[in-house]
């Protein structure tokens, strides 16, 4: 068994204080010699395709899927990926997925992942955007012992745009450990970024966003809002929204709201007849399907749903 180390996931681009613990993050695994690896191409040539990617993944194995999805000039595209395993599943799971953006096209981005309770997931998407180009990725957070979701974006064509909807959830154990990254080059460029989901029992939940605006980038905008809901005084949410800017004519906002469920929703609740533990159920379930209705394919959406129950 060789032991391979990964020393810099998820490293933000500007770094803060050591002692807060949120530069980037690292993992130790033994990997098996025996590696399921697969790689796909994708090219979109006209509007309206929609493919689906289904991911099984097998108790004990490792393995590594890379897909690279292209969208040609005035193409619209969506592709879904969601990863399932058994319940009580253990592994290891590596994800790369470039996308590229060419003139006026659109892809849209759906990964999923519903992996079992024991598994370990790095899933790195990068992005390119010509002119007036978008790319937008929804993404589904839900199972797995470590999950590392990194996620970047180049903005590099006139009023390109960039948009993220993310939901999760984290319970007992689990880590989730998330970066995003939008690079502003081209001018009236727009990013909308929006992270929201629920932190519970002794579980830890890490977030770095950042918009940065490169020099050149005149007129272009960015928004990046966060939604914690902190269901447990034993777990840990770590959150960075960042701006960075070297263009004087941008506009960018950020914002993060961390909270429990108040007294006041509370007492709404039992008043009719709801108890405190349905109350948490019901909140944290609507936060993700909030998410999963941006998802195009009713199965999928089904799966979630499944999973969450």
């Amino acid at each position: 068994m060789e032991n391979l180390k990964f020393t810099e996931i998820n490293k933000i681009p500007c770094l803060t204080w050591n002692w807060l613990k949120m530069n980037r993050a690292s993992l130790e695994l033994e990997a098996d010699s025996q590696i399921i690896s697969e790689k796909k191409e994708i090219t979109a040539s006209k509007k309206g395709e929609i493919i689906h990617i289904p991911l099984s993944f097998e108790d004990g194995k490792r393995y590594e899927h890379e897909q690279i999805i292209t969208a040609q000039e005035n193409a619209e595209l969506t592709v879904i990926l969601d990863y399932t395993s058994l319940p009580k599943a253990s592994g290891f799971s590596s994800v790369k997925t470039k996308l590229v953006a060419k003139p006026y096209s659109k892809i849209h981005l759906v990964k999923v992942q519903l992996l079992g309770e024991n598994f370990i997931q790095i899933d790195d998407t990068s992005g390119e955007c010509d002119e007036n180009a978008k790319i937008e990725v929804t993404q589904i957070e839900l199972g797995g012992s470590k999950v590392y979701a990194q996620v970047k974006n180049e903005l590099n064509g006139y009023a390109s745009k960039f948009k993220s909807s993310t939901a999760y959830i984290t319970e007992n154990n689990q880590i989730l450990d998330m970066n995003y990254l939008v690079n502003h080059h081209g001018e009236k460029t727009d990013t909308k970024m929006l992270v929201k989901g629920v932190v519970g029992d002794s579980s830890l939940k890490v977030y770095r966003g950042t918009i940065d605006f490169k020099r050149g980038c005149t007129d272009a905008t960015g928004d990046e809002q966060e939604e914690t809901l902190l269901l447990s005084t034993t777990a840990v949410n770590k959150s960075i929204p960042m701006i960075l800017c070297d263009e004087e004519n941008v506009s960018g906002t950020h914002g993060a709201t961390l909270g429990r469920l108040g007294s006041d929703e509370l007492f709404y609740m039992q008043s009719r007849g709801i108890s405190e533990e349905e109350a948490k159920k019901m909140m944290t379930k609507a936060k993700v399907l909030s998410v999963a209705s941006l998802i195009p394919d009713e199965d999928v959406r089904s799966k979630i749903e499944n999973f969450l129950s």
